[in-house]
């Protein structure tokens, strides 16, 4: 151990190989000759350091090309030649803007203090010296008090406790990026020509290193902007998919919406004429009936040919008959009006804006559509259909858009409900009746709209999926995976609200659509 160290032991250290009773000895002359065994020693120790230093050197590279930790394999460089070089402190200095920096890693032992990041810039450092150490220049100062410096450059190294020092340029790219410097604080010291050319070969590879670790950040800056660009260019592509399915489904619903407003409106004008003649025409009836049984009534014996007539058309039974019918014209009319009125509901082509509307109107108008899926027929059992309606205020929506959501959600389930039916045929099991609830209520300020049906139900795994646009279990061609996006879509982003869905297998579905009652409300969050 140098002196001046603290009583504080160096790992690095290492004790003599030589014992007290080894040693020089004087020739007849006078002269210290060394004996055969201290040249062997000299020349044993000459070739270990030399041994050290290449194992040094190779461990170094292999690990920056195995690791791409930087500081890591800083920190094990300059660990290493302190301990080698038997020296107090040995540090990397990295230079910044105006040749102005500041120390990034550093090996020192007590007492000597540390400089990690407080180095700072020499304000005594010239200039010139930092072209020097761009070409490669070495400097070796075995002690400043002998060295010839100048008084400022002196006192600059004594506040770094520094007796000795060796500085080697660490180039990247052939550009100056810092020094490897090894400081000697406790006594001068004489560098050999082996320890600068350790560090000089070191700081090729602290150099190399730095090289690869920029290419590296580089590297991966560039992937993550590239994956970051890739994100976005996906994003922006499904963004584009979804608003041209959107767009081609509101289309769609348009064109279904003006084709039944027309059939509406055709249909309505013969209706309305009809139905605005049944008055006058059971009064014409009532008046002809009464006209008959007056004249029956003063001339009950009519001439031969009259009875044979009265008999031939059954006169009383066409008179009864006759009022039947027209209760038939006024209910089938009725029925007619009602299904007109319905189907332009459902199209409210006139209501595209937000308005006050009762839903109730809008879920029958579509049940209207959808009747021909609640009968019976050959294929199908009847869908039993159950309405628990609450007393509900008028509610402000876009009308035909919360029509089309309807549409979309009760739609899936007879689909739903007519796979299961047809499931269960093939199977010979006892049919379970197939059906479909629809319930509303108020709760606070938000209308809930529940329409469950009591089909097989729906995984986890595809129930997380509901939502997502063209997403669809249904055979190619038979779906399109829109009709629940753009449900969720509408109820969400257009309404403020919530589209829920609740199930599990063997247990039904349970659609849950919440808006709030007024649109300046905000549904919180489920």
């Amino acid at each position: 151990m140098y002196s001046g160290v603290s009583a504080h032991p160096d790992p690095c250290s290492k004790s003599s190989d030589l014992s007290p009773t080894q040693g020089p000895f004087l020739s007849l002359t006078g002269v210290v000759q060394p004996s055969e065994e201290d040249r062997l020693k000299q020349s044993e120790a000459k070739f270990r350091e030399l041994a050290r230093q290449n194992e040094l050197l190779y461990r170094i590279s292999q690990q920056i090309r195995q690791s791409l930790q930087l500081d890591q394999i800083l920190q094990t460089t300059v660990c290493q030649v302190r301990c080698l070089l038997e020296t107090d402190r040995v540090l990397i200095y990295r230079f910044g803007e105006n040749w102005q920096g500041q120390v990034v890693i550093e090996d020192v032992i007590p007492p000597w203090r540390e400089t990690l990041g407080q180095m700072g810039a020499d304000s005594c450092f010239p200039r010139g010296y930092a072209e020097l150490y761009g070409r490669g220049y070495v400097r070796a100062i075995d002690d400043i008090e002998t060295a010839g410096l100048d008084t400022c450059h002196m006192d600059y190294l004594k506040s770094l406790q520094v007796r000795a020092n060796l500085i080697v340029p660490v180039l990247v790219r052939d550009q100056l990026w810092g020094l490897l410097i090894a400081h000697h604080c406790s006594a001068p010291r004489q560098w050999r020509e082996s320890e600068t050319e350790l560090l000089q070969a070191l700081a090729e590879q602290v150099g190399v290193a730095i090289r690869q670790a920029e290419l590296y950040k580089q590297a991966t800056t560039s992937a993550r902007l590239a994956q970051q660009q890739a994100t976005q260019l996906e994003a922006a592509l499904q963004k584009l998919k979804k608003t041209q399915a959107q767009l081609v489904q509101t289309e769609k619903m348009s064109s279904l919406g003006q084709l039944v407003a027309g059939i509406a409106h055709e249909i309505n004008n013969p209706v309305n004429f009809i139905y605005g003649n049944v008055g006058y025409l059971r009064t014409y009836i009532q008046e002809l009936t009464h006209l008959v049984n007056l004249y029956r009534t003063h001339y009950p014996e009519p001439v031969q040919p009259i009875a044979d007539q009265i008999e031939a058309v059954e006169l009383d039974f066409m008179l009864g008959d006759l009022q039947d019918i027209l209760k038939s014209y006024k209910v089938g009319s009725e029925r007619i009006r009602q299904i007109v009125l319905s189907l332009r509901t459902f199209s409210r082509l006139d209501e595209s804006d937000m308005k006050a509307v009762d839903i109730h109107e809008g879920i029958d108008s579509t049940l209207l559509l959808l009747q021909h899926r609640l009968r019976d027929n050959r294929q199908w059992p009847p869908v039993q259909l159950r309405k628990d309606y609450g007393t509900l205020p008028l509610i402000e929506c876009y009308p035909s858009q919360l029509n089309q959501v309807f549409l979309n959600i009760l739609t899936n389930a007879f689909d739903v409900l007519e796979q299961q039916v047809s499931q269960q045929d093939g199977s010979g099991k006892q049919q379970v009746p197939p059906e479909i609830t629809i319930a509303t209520e108020v709760k606070e300020s938000y209308a809930f709209v529940r329409i469950r049906d009591n089909g097989p139900g729906i995984p986890p795994e595809i129930r997380s999926r509901l939502f997502d646009p063209f997403f669809t279990t249904k055979p190619a061609g038979e779906g399109t995976g829109l009709g629940l996006s753009i449900s969720h879509q509408i109820i969400v982003e257009t309404h403020g609200g919530r589209l829920l869905c609740h199930s599990a297998p063997g247990e039904g579905t349970e659609f849950c659509v919440v808006i709030p009652l007024r649109q300046a409300q905000m549904v919180r969050t489920a």
